[in-house]
């Protein structure tokens, strides 16, 4: 048996990951990831793709997602899940698939996990009020994927796999939030070994090199107003700094100011990197091309820790009372793009979602003006800016940004 590893430097990524989804009965196997999620995500956090051959053909396909960063005497080493899936009925030895990845990557150690095999979960719980958090159990853990389609009226090859709960598969974070002992929201995401870059010191600082990708978080709308997104995510802050973790990175859309309120207002964290068109996928919350932004939450930081999971508000900046403060844009109509403040507004809708279905050319010329706006202003480089805050001028919408320099960073990473 040999295999072939391949990852997103190599110009036969995403062919190989089509043929991988052919091969595997993509949308009628319940055990693959997303293909978005292969496609962008699991190569931005250092992941790979292994195919398995016999005699030439193709017996096994294999997702090696990161699980754990050792040092020793100063040397590091990489560990992964090898995520197996056959492609025939018969397995193959799994010890003799784990040595023959492990001979291609010699300086890595390798941990088998067969989605279909025999799994283990674990419940806890921690009390935030009426509303708890913990490890999801194995019927929780298969609510999590139902709750994953009502929340996005999404087809089923773009739900996740439930097992990635399981203790054996050892995802960076794992989460349900329960209100009277029902599920009424859930968190997940992975390990991370390649990272964007980070200004100033924070690398050495807050363990950079390993971090967590924070990848989808849902509540039921019959829950909302319990705070649940905050406290999912306080709660995942708080095992990643127990862990060891300083750094949990995740995207999102910047024209969604429900979920900007929650990131920089309440969450405290930062944006300075920007990709348009990110996603492939369309579904009821994304009808027009997915543009992302890349936050960076300092879950070590005093900043971070400083806000209480209860009782704590968003911070919103009243824009009414603070005119000095210049509008990058009006609205979808124009824009200025030779702004130099220590702080500047960035205007988003007020309403992404309804926009996106009520007025698709209008969304469409927010997002086309914005992009332009997100790339030249947010970056770490001389001129540019970090996002890091929200406000509202009556019913206008807007995202705070603070010019990238070395008193923002020092500032933004100050620790207890």
């Amino acid at each position: 048996m040999d295999v072939t590893l391949l990852d997103a430097d190599n110009p036969q990524w995403s062919r190989e990951l089509e043929r991988a989804g052919v091969l595997l009965g993509v949308g009628a196997n319940p055990t693959l990831f997303p293909y978005h999620f292969l496609y962008v995500t699991l190569s931005k956090i250092g992941g790979k793709l292994a195919i398995f051959r016999q005699n030439g053909r193709i017996v096994g396909v294999g997702f090696l997602f990161p699980r754990r960063l050792t040092r020793n005497a100063g040397a590091v080493q990489h560990t992964y899940t090898l995520r197996f899936h056959p492609v025939q009925e018969e397995l193959p030895d799994p010890a003799h698939i784990t040595a023959v990845c492990q001979a291609a990557m010699p300086d890595a150690a390798i941990v088998f996990y067969l989605p279909q095999g025999a799994l283990s979960y674990y419940r806890t719980a921690t009390s935030y009020g009426v509303v708890e958090i913990g490890r999801p159990d194995e019927f929780e853990a298969d609510e999590s994927r139902s709750i994953q389609q009502q929340v996005w009226g999404a087809a089923q090859e773009f739900l996740y796999p439930t097992d990635i709960h399981s203790a054996e598969f050892a995802a960076g974070t794992t989460l349900v939030a329960r209100v009277d002992g029902k599920t009424a929201g859930f968190l997940f995401g992975f390990y991370a070994f390649r990272c964007p870059p980070l200004p100033a010191d924070w690398r050495e600082r807050f363990n950079g090199d390993f971090r967590i990708e924070s990848q989808t978080l849902g509540v039921l709308p019959e829950y909302r107003g319990h705070r649940i997104a905050n406290l999912l995510k306080k709660q995942q802050a708080e095992l990643a700094w127990r862990e060891g973790i300083g750094i949990v990175t995740w995207t999102a859309d910047p024209l969604q100011y429900p979920n900007a309120a929650l990131n920089f207002g309440l969450l405290k964290a930062v944006s300075f990197h920007f990709t348009p068109d990110l996603y492939p996928f369309r579904n009821a919350l994304n009808r027009i091309h997915a543009s992302r932004l890349a936050l960076t939450w300092l879950v070590g930081s005093k900043r971070v820790r400083d806000v209480a999971p209860l009782g704590a508000r968003a911070e919103v900046l009243d824009l009414s009372s603070h005119t000095q403060i210049p509008r990058v844009n009006d609205g979808c109509r124009h824009a200025s793009f030779d702004l130099d403040d220590d702080l500047i507004a960035i205007e988003i809708p007020n309403d992404w979602t309804a926009l996106q279905s009520q007025d698709p050319a209008q969304a469409q010329a927010w997002r086309l003006l914005t992009d332009q706006i997100f790339s030249r202003y947010i970056g770490l480089n001389p001129g540019q800016y970090t996002l890091t805050g929200v406000g509202i001028a009556d019913e206008r919408r807007f995202l705070l940004a603070e010019k990238s320099n070395d008193r923002l960073w020092r500032r933004l990473g100050e620790m207890e």
